[in-house]
C-alpha cells in the first residue's frame, strides 16, 4: 500500500510539473503569466531534480539517462530564434547529464549554453559557472543540479527584459527536447504509469498561445512555423481521458515528431 501511495504521489507531481516545467526551468514568468485555467488548478511548481526523480520513480526500472539525449555542442547559428531554440535544448541536455552523472557530457553543455546564451545578450556569470564545473570535478552532483537551476533562473531574468520571442522560444526548445528525451524512455521501457507524465494537453495549449504571441517574423521563420502544428499533433495524442494511459503507440509516434524537430533545431542554418 505504501508503495501505491508513492507511486501516486510521484505521479501528481510529475502531472503537475509538466505544466510548470517550462516556465520555472526556461525562462517565463511563474504561475501569474499561466492562462486563468492553468491558474485555477493550484500547479506545484517543482524543481527539475523532482521531475526527474519522479520519472525514476515510475519507470518499472530505474531510466537509463546516459544516451537519452544527442547533446549538439553546435553554438555557431545566425538567427536568434534558432539560437533560443537550441539554448532551451541543451538546458535539457544538461539536466539529463547531470542525472547520467556524465562530467564530460555536462561540460560540453555548459559551455556551449553559455556561448549561446551570450549570442542572445544573456550572458551567464562566469565564478557560477566555474564553481559549477568544480563540483561536477569533485563528483558533487546534488550541489550542480542547485547551482544550475539558479542559473537557469539568473538566464530567465536577463532574457525576459531582453527579447520576449527569444524568452519563449528558449521555452519551446527546451520543452521538446525534454518531452523527446521523456517519449524516448518510454518508447524503450514502457509503463503505463509513467506514461502518463505527458498527458498534458493543456500545457500544449499553453504553449501554442504564446508561439502565437510572439513577433510576425518569429513566428516566420523556417523552423519556428514548423513547431505550432507538431504541437496540435501532440495534443492530439497526449489527450486521453484523466488518469487513462499515453498507449504505447501515441509514445513512439511523439517521439518521431519530436525528433524530427530537434533534428531541424539542431542542424539549423540561420
Amino acid at each position: 500500500m505504501k508503495r501505491r501511495s508513492n507511486s501516486i504521489a510521484a505521479m501528481s507531481l510529475l502531472q503537475a510539473s509538466l505544466l510548470a516545467l517550462c516556465v520555472v526551468l526556461f525562462g517565463l514568468s511563474p504561475l501569474a503569466s499561466l492562462p486563468a485555467a492553468a491558474q485555477q488548478e493550484k500547479v506545484f511548481v517543482p524543481s527539475a531534480r523532482l521531475v526527474f526523480r519522479a520519472l525514476d520513480s515510475l519507470s518499472k526500472s530505474k531510466v537509463t539517462w546516459k544516451g537519452l539525449s544527442s547533446y549538439s555542442k553546435t553554438s555557431t547559428y545566425n538567427s536568434r530564434y534558432a539560437i533560443a531554440l537550441n539554448l532551451g535544448s541543451r538546458v535539457s541536455d544538461a539536466f539529463v547529464a547531470s542525472q547520467a552523472k556524465d562530467d564530460e557530457k555536462f561540460l560540453q553543455m555548459a559551455l556551449t549554453m553559455s556561448e549561446l546564451a551570450s549570442k542572445l545578450g544573456a550572458e551567464i556569470d562566469a565564478s557560477l559557472n566555474q564553481k559549477m564545473l568544480d563540483l561536477v570535478k569533485a563528483g558533487n552532483w546534488n550541489e550542480v543540479r542547485t547551482i544550475l537551476d539558479k542559473q537557469q533562473e539568473d538566464t530567465k531574468r536577463k532574457l525576459n527584459r531582453l527579447d520576449k520571442d527569444a524568452s519563449v522560444l528558449v521555452v519551446v526548445g527546451g520543452w521538446l527536447e525534454g518531452l523527446n528525451i521523456t517519449s524516448k524512455a518510454l518508447s524503450t521501457n514502457y509503463n503505463e504509469s509513467a506514461s502518463t507524465i505527458i498527458a498534458s494537453p493543456k500545457l500544449l495549449e499553453y504553449l501554442a498561445g504564446e508561439l502565437g504571441n510572439i513577433s510576425t517574423t518569429a513566428r516566420n521563420h523556417q523552423i519556428v512555423r514548423k513547431i505550432a502544428p507538431a504541437l496540435n499533433e501532440i495534443k492530439n495524442l497526449v489527450n486521453v481521458e484523466k488518469g487513462k494511459p499515453v498507449p504505447a503507440e501515441s509514445i513512439k509516434k511523439i517521439y518521431a515528431i519530436t525528433s524530427g524537430l530537434i533534428k531541424e533545431i539542431e542542424n539549423a542554418k540561420d
